[in-house]
């Protein structure tokens, strides 16, 4: 019957299982099932204790694996504190298990093991599993758009023969924005080799602006934008000085084909001190912006919630679109502050968005 099956938590004995059945769930999206990618996601988190792994496994009485609720371990600022979080990044029932209760049950178990909980980007159906479970629907973390070269970005204009789509671009030259090398006095822009201390200290200065963000030190940072397998992003540094006083990270989509340009450029975080200003968040969005166009990219895009950044992307001609990832939260204490949108600092970087991109190496 396939109301016999039981949930556990997840083993590392339990990883060969649990593939197999992401291989089956997944048959289009492979990378969910890779061993090497997979590790990564769910046990190498800095944040990740192996003997208490937060993912939650459904099995039938043959100990196959028939569902999951995968999430990672996080650290959230809330107000002046800090506290052990989830975020559910997979959440599934094999479809024989389904109109069972079996999905509640394992949220449940996740909500027994941690009482905070973020979810972004999930689906309309496990949307609608956690309304039923007093979560807060936040509404979406904001996307933001900015075309540059349209026959790199637009997917029809980029099958032209590559003279007409040099034409394309040469058109729409007039609306793209130029390359401003201009750098504000007392600043140098570097590029990141590795994250260290200096990424710590920021995070202690930024993180008093912010009553609701995702913990950014250099550990956490350094696995998710340097060790993520397939990808490889580009992080910028501004310093007064030897004073780190913001980055942003960049993931450029793979381009198709010898020669080509890559059809879009994400800014997948940023980060900036707490006291310095817009001027700190414009001479990195102009350091992200000039890359971009350095390489031609098709596009460049973002998604965030903070006032601060979105006003200075507006003033650099993004344009906001509708469809975003939809952002949900449960907290069962200082609901007031946890459960109000405006009060959140999030980017791409604390979405699936980003952890689900197409490889682009």
């Amino acid at each position: 019957m396939a109301s016999d099956a039981h949930i556990k938590q997840f083993k590392v004995a339990d990883t060969d299982a649990l593939l197999a059945f992401l291989r089956e769930a997944y048959p289009d999206d492979p990378r969910k099932s890779d061993p090497a990618y997979w590790k990564w996601h769910y046990l190498e988190n800095p944040r990740t204790d192996l003997e208490d792994v937060p993912l939650w496994i459904l099995e039938d009485t043959g100990g196959r694996v028939v569902g999951q609720v995968a999430t990672i371990p996080v650290t959230l600022k809330v107000g002046a504190e800090e506290r052990r979080a989830i975020w559910i990044l997979d959440f599934i029932v094999h479809e024989d298990y389904r109109g069972q209760r079996w999905g509640r049950r394992l949220l449940d178990t996740a909500r027994e093991h941690c009482r905070t909980m973020i979810a972004l980007g999930i689906n309309a159906g496990s949307t609608g599993v956690l309304n039923s479970q007093r979560w807060a629907a936040m509404g979406s973390i904001n996307r933001y758009h900015l075309l540059l070269n349209p026959a790199h970005a637009v997917k029809e204009l980029s099958r032209l023969p590559r003279p007409l789509g040099q034409v394309v671009n040469l058109a729409y030259a007039p609306l793209r924005p130029h390359l401003d090398k201009t750098t504000a006095s007392g600043v140098s822009l570097r590029a990141v080799e590795r994250f260290d201390a200096d990424f710590d200290d920021l995070w202690q200065r930024a993180a008093t602006q912010w009553p609701c963000a995702v913990v950014r030190r250099a550990d956490y940072l350094d696995w998710q934008f340097a060790r993520q397998p397939g990808k490889r992003y580009e992080t910028l540094g501004l310093y007064a000085g030897n004073q780190l006083m913001g980055y942003v990270v960049l993931f450029f989509r793979k381009a198709e084909g010898a020669g080509a340009a890559s059809p879009k450029v994400a800014i997948s975080d940023i980060c900036y001190d707490a006291g310095a200003g817009f001027d700190v968040i414009d001479e990195l969005l102009r350091a992200a912006l000039n890359l971009a166009l350095e390489r031609r990219a098709g596009s460049l895009v973002t998604d965030v919630l903070d006032a601060r950044v979105e006003e200075r992307l507006v003033r650099r001609g993004f344009w906001r679109i509708k469809r975003a990832p939809g952002f949900m939260v449960y907290s069962e204490t200082e609901r007031e502050l946890v459960n109000a949108p405006h009060n959140w600092f999030l980017t791409r970087a604390d979405s699936d968005v980003s952890i689900f991109e197409h490889p682009n190496l």
